[in-house]
């Protein structure tokens, strides 16, 4: 059963290929082509050369929490990996019930491939998130593929609406492959300016503790950008097709960033993009695989211990960290908001909601939906010591009901030192314990 779906699968993915009536010669010609394409541009131009497929559309049926949705892919690479996975795909043993899926899948989904003779093909699909499983189906029968191949799919929803590139350059192809990352496409190129140090003093937005934790995981392939600090460069974000290493999981999905200078490289990392882009170097490293610190030492390095809003509040109690937090959040003061938090709680807002065509949220994002905020009591919830946890009941009035409504509610509150000589602020707040 599998031998008969695996050549099965073999015709769907050469069916549309340039007319050639040995099977095996059209394999074999598509496969030099794409050599030489790595050596050229790392894209073929001529559709001949990838065959006569001239369009997948991915039509994703809405199910569960998802949307509907019409993807048309005519880019001749796209086409190529999309094609190349499948037919390169191995089924994968063990006991699979593809009829279980969680909440989190999509069933029902269609790949319909179009020849350039008005032909038509049609791949039924349905993968889950949750467990990172998904299968096709193909003549009746269904074989499971490499999660790869769906999340490369479900991206092509999200990026449907920007303007991708497949042209990649043959410095970027070799830079990631030395590390066996798969480029597949460049999702974006921005300009940002690098900061002039990379100390960062409390009340600045956390930019340079973004660049200096970068800097770390670039400097493990003998990229250190702090020789550019203060100057304008351009940054390129790939959408890479391998998962992040296992010790990042839940989190699957790798950005590769580029930094260039006179179109020359002189950065580049992994991250991952929304809700929590700090990920790890080139060749899979941790940050604290490649500084030998956990952030809580490492941090302590990039403090401006010289910033004067830092010196005022090294100096308070824990309380008094609380009670300016809410003072601040009641009179709009954003900078003395940001300076309550630890480095690594205000890192949230580089990339909480991501959209993830950017390198991280720019400062001027931020709404807190608060018209007021009255501190109306503080409690000590529990002593480690170290760390501290506070119940505080505050009386907010919100710009816009969201997930509370008016009124006095309750908030607890992580505090900590964030180094000695820094003093207490404010790890985490939130509705529970």
């Amino acid at each position: 059963m599998y031998r008969r779906c695996l050549i099965f699968l073999l015709i769907v993915a050469t069916i549309f290929l340039s007319a050639c009536n040995n099977l095996e010669n059209s394999q074999s010609s598509i496969h030099k082509e794409m050599q030489r394409s790595e050596t050229e541009a790392g894209i073929l131009k001529n559709k001949e050369e990838y065959g006569n497929i001239i369009e997948i559309e991915v039509i994703l049926n809405k199910s569960g929490p998802y949307e509907g949705s019409e993807i048309s892919i005519k880019d001749h690479k796209m086409i190529y990996d999309i094609m190349s996975m499948i037919e390169n795909e191995k089924v994968l043993e063990g006991d699979f019930k593809t009829n279980k899926m969680s909440g989190m899948g999509r069933n029902n989904n269609k790949l319909i491939i179009t020849g350039i003779d008005g032909s038509r093909k049609e791949i039924k699909f349905a993968y889950d998130s949750f467990y990172d499983l998904g299968y096709i189906e193909v003549d009746g029968e269904k074989i499971v593929m490499n999660y790869d191949f769906f999340r490369y799919i479900a991206d092509l929803e999200q990026y449907k609406y920007v303007k991708t590139d497949t042209n990649i350059e043959q410095q970027v192809l070799k830079l990631f492959n030395e590390y066996s990352w798969t480029v597949d496409y460049k999702i974006n190129t921005v300009k940002e300016k690098l900061p002039k140090n990379l100390k960062h003093g409390a009340g600045e937005y956390p930019t340079k503790v973004y660049w200096a934790y970068n800097n770390e995981l670039s400097k493990e392939i003998e990229l250190d950008f702090t020789h550019y600090l203060g100057r304008d460069i351009v940054v390129d974000i790939y959408r890479l097709r391998e998962p992040l290493p296992e010790f990042m999981e839940p989190r699957k999905n790798a950005r590769g960033i580029v930094l260039k200078y006179n179109e020359e490289i002189i950065g580049a990392y992994i991250d991952a993009g929304r809700h929590d882009s700090f990920a790890c170097s080139l060749n899979r490293k941790s940050l604290k695989d490649v500084t030998g610190k956990k952030w809580d030492q490492w941090i302590t390095d990039y403090i401006d211990y010289e910033n004067e809003l830092e010196i005022k509040l090294s100096k308070m109690k824990p309380e008094d960290i609380i009670r300016e937090y809410f003072k601040a959040l009641d009179s709009h003061d954003i900078k003395m908001i940001w300076g309550c938090l630890t480095r690594k709680n205000l890192c949230w807002h580089l990339s909480s909601n991501l959209n993830n065509q950017y390198l991280f949220n720019n400062e001027g994002k931020f709404d807190y939906n608060i018209k007021s905020a009255k501190l109306v009591e503080i409690k000590e919830f529990q002593n480690k010591s170290d760390i501290l946890q506070y119940m505080v009941n505050v009386d907010f009035d919100f710009k816009k009901p969201i997930t509370s409504d008016d009124g006095v509610a309750p908030r607890f509150i992580t505090i900590k030192k964030e180094s000695e000589k820094s003093g207490w602020r404010i790890e985490s707040i939130g509705t529970g314990p």
